[in-house]
């Protein structure tokens, strides 16, 4: 009532600063009430009066924001702000203005009591920490409740008003139904309205410029239990996904539990595991669209290539009866181009997408000079069978034979690929991946042996494979055959030629290669490329190779030895070992080098009885302590592919980047191509493959039982006990 006297008292003797009454609708959690304005008033009078009506707690701090056309939410925070609300009002020729109040801190439900002087008393003050109810806490869901304030508010679109309606809807604690649901006109109404007559309601139309406006609103609830709560009946994926898009965006690795735990956090929300899910999957297809639809980009896609990287290789296999996706092949020609100053090594490996159809990819990979792995081509098809093997090999072939150089394959003998390797690269060296092996000759113990077996068998295989002479390979083999049994170990070897494996019996260089370790770190690197849709795959692996090929020439533009940084440490460590070694003249390059053993080094040749020179095409210390001795310069003798030079060639033909806005109006652009036929597995689709038996590494416990090492406890433990 002063407010009241005071403004009448203000528009008498003052009419001509406004002459007709401003009256502003004061708006919080679904309340409101009016109270009229004039410029003889002041902010903090507002203040009170708004704190005092709304009953917030002497702890509370509000924050109050009005809203005029152009602009819907105005901050009213001081004198200024408050006087130029009136200068605003005068613009438009408004008589009623919303103030939106938001509780932005300050303490939620605090109990208080009031003494005989009628003062305010917190009780936390007195309590102990235990017993204390915690700060309220502002959650990014606090700005929803002003989502929705005033009559010819705008939203561009009706999916925009529709977010926010439900936002609004969940920050105030009710639920509401459309009577009316178009592109053009949204009605909606209190869900409370048949049964306790809640008279809220909301009306939108389009206008001309395609935007919607708010043409009707009763904002007011006369229903009960208007109150905000943890959980919200429309708290659904279609919410949660605008909120977790950029999350998404970021890491498509996150978990559905994540996801449900960050929402608590940062919103302030109960989402159930299903909710999450559908909101993770919803934001990809949002972000990069549908698994489908991808594949019909692929024509495009593969005109682009060709068209900015002179000298790529794709090929797109279509399956001309139905036009479903069959296979496709792509190399990009910077990579191409360099890889003929790489190592002359390929790792070739398959791994699975984990898209919604799934498929292979098949992969061959080199090594740079400074031990990195070099992708040099990939294939997409559904499985790894003998016919996408040979495809994958048939192009790789037509790309490798005109640089003329002898490669060295590296795999792990992977379903169907042996026979195509040998149709196409037959007389190429081929190695296999000696702990794939040592994986599938664990696997022929499963319910044979224990595990502490198992590892000696393991451990003994790895120093069979590892043999640099035939008859230590034969003295490892017996003692092999003695700890995992003749009737087990002959049979396994008997179905591997030993030169693929061992490496007394490889002849040519294999720079120390064992594992097909660099296939198994292309398969990582590209771990979140393959949850992606097969275009976006693409696209996003060509642009990585792209950014790794510039950075890695930048680098190697910084670097002053004459070996790869790698290599040159390992020259460091190498030449340090060899200074304990005497040295022998023989002949012209021929020398007997002695410590407690004596090797014969033929530097000449590059080679040493110990073998170790050969396998790893890199001098080793006995052959280092030759060259020195004979006083030539130690660079003279090592490979060329780990000179600085050779690595700056790799790297010196860039993948070009490429341009998409024309994609729409191109012809292959809008041609249309079905995704191929996947029956989707029963159960939770995997994102991780199964690991075979040999590549579990178990932890050995002691059993309290029998006392003996294993992975059995006493409670499982079924050994016979000796007193």
């Amino acid at each position: 009532m002063e407010l009241l006297f005071r403004f009448l008292h203000c528009v008498m003797c003052f009419n001509w600063i406004l002459p007709d009454p401003l009256v502003a609708r004061c708006i919080y959690s679904g309340k409101c009430y009016m109270i009229p304005l004039n410029q003889c008033m002041s902010f903090s009078d507002l203040y009170e009066d708004v704190f005092r009506t709304f009953q917030f707690l002497p702890s509370d701090v509000i924050e109050l924001q009005y809203s005029v056309p152009g602009c819907e939410a105005c901050f009213l925070r001081s004198e200024r702000d408050f006087q130029m609300l009136f200068c605003g009002a005068r613009i438009h020729n408004l008589e009623c203005v919303d103030i939106s109040v938001l509780k932005i801190g300050g303490s939620c439900s605090n109990t208080y009591s009031v003494d005989s002087r009628s003062e305010v008393v917190d009780e936390d003050d007195y309590l102990g920490e235990a017993f204390r109810i915690e700060v309220h806490k502002s959650y990014l869901s606090d700005e929803w409740s002003s989502y929705i304030h005033h009559v010819g508010e705008k939203f561009h679109g009706a999916a925009e008003l529709r977010e926010k309606l439900r936002k609004y809807a969940i920050a105030v604690g009710f639920e509401f139904v459309f009577l009316r649901n178009d592109l053009d006109r949204i009605h909606a109404i209190c869900s409370n309205v048949g049964t306790e007559g809640c008279d809220w309601h909301l009306r939108a139309h389009s206008s001309a410029n395609g935007c919607l406006y708010i043409t009707e609103l009763n904002n007011i609830h006369t229903c009960k239990g208007v109150v905000r709560t943890q959980k919200h009946k429309l708290l659904g994926s279609k919410v949660v996904k605008t909120c977790i898009a950029a999350d998404v965006s970021y890491n498509l690795t996150l978990k559905p539990r994540e996801i449900m735990s960050k929402f608590k956090s940062t919103y302030g929300f109960d989402i159930s595991y299903k909710v999450a899910l559908k909101a993770k999957q919803s934001a990809k297809e949002a972000i990069y669209g549908s698994d489908a639809d991808s594949f019909s980009k692929l024509s495009w896609y593969k005109e682009a290539v060709l068209e900015s990287n002179p000298g790529s290789s794709f090929v797109l296999e279509v399956d001309p009866s139905t036009n479903r996706f069959h296979r496709l092949f792509v190399a990009y020609g910077g990579c191409i181009e360099g890889f003929q100053f790489c190592l002359p090594v390929l790792y070739v490996d398959g791994t699975f997408g984990k898209s919604i159809y799934k498929g292979q990819i098949l992969a061959a990979t080199g090594r740079n000079g400074n031990q990195g792995f070099y992708p040099l081509a990939i294939c997409i098809c559904d499985s790894e069978t003998e016919t996408n093997w040979t495809f994958f090999f048939n192009h790789l072939k037509s790309l490798l034979e005109p640089q003329g150089r002898v490669i060295t394959f590296i795999s792990d003998r992977g379903t169907g690929l042996l026979s195509a390797f040998d149709k196409v690269f037959a007389g190429h060296p081929h190695l296999f991946c000696y702990k794939h092996l040592v994986a599938n000759l664990a696997g022929k113990y499963r319910g044979k042996g224990n595990s502490v077996m198992i590892e000696e068998v393991k451990k003994k295989f790895f120093k069979v494979a590892y043999s640099s002479t035939e008859k230590e390979y034969r003295f490892n083999l017996r003692l092999l055959r003695q700890e995992g049994g003749a009737e087990i170990i002959d049979p396994f070897l008997a179905e591997i030629p030993v030169e693929h494996w061992c490496r007394a019996f490889y002849t040519g260089g294999r720079y120390g290669i064992m594992a097909n370790g660099i296939a198994e770190s292309f398969n990582s690197w590209i771990s979140l490329e393959r949850l992606m849709p097969v275009y976006c795959m693409l696209d996003q692996t060509r642009i990585k190779q792209m950014e790794q090929i510039g950075k890695r020439r930048d680098e190697a533009q910084r670097w002053t030895t004459e070996l790869t940084p790698k290599m040159e440490e390992r020259l460091k460590v190498q030449m340090e070992k060899s200074r304990r070694f005497s040295v022998h003249y023989s002949s012209p390059g021929v020398y007997e080098v002695r410590s407690e053993w004596s090797y014969v080094v033929n530097i000449s040749e590059h080679s040493c009885s110990c073998v170790k020179w050969q396998i790893n095409c890199f001098p080793c210390p006995h052959g280092l302590a030759a060259i020195q001795a004979a006083s030539e310069n130690v660079y003279d003798y090592i490979d060329k592919y780990f000179r600085v030079d050779m690595f700056k060639k790799s790297y010196s033909s860039p993948i070009r980047p490429i341009t998409n806005v024309d994609m729409s109006s191109s012809e292959s652009g809008t041609d249309f191509m079905l995704p191929p036929l996947a029956k989707r597995p029963p159960g939770r689709p995997r994102v991780k493959r199964f690991k075979s038996i040999g590549e579990t590494e178990k932890k050995l416990i002691r059993c309290g039982r029998c006392g003996k090492m294993g992975t059995h406890n006493k409670k499982s433990c079924t050994e016979p006990l000796v007193q």
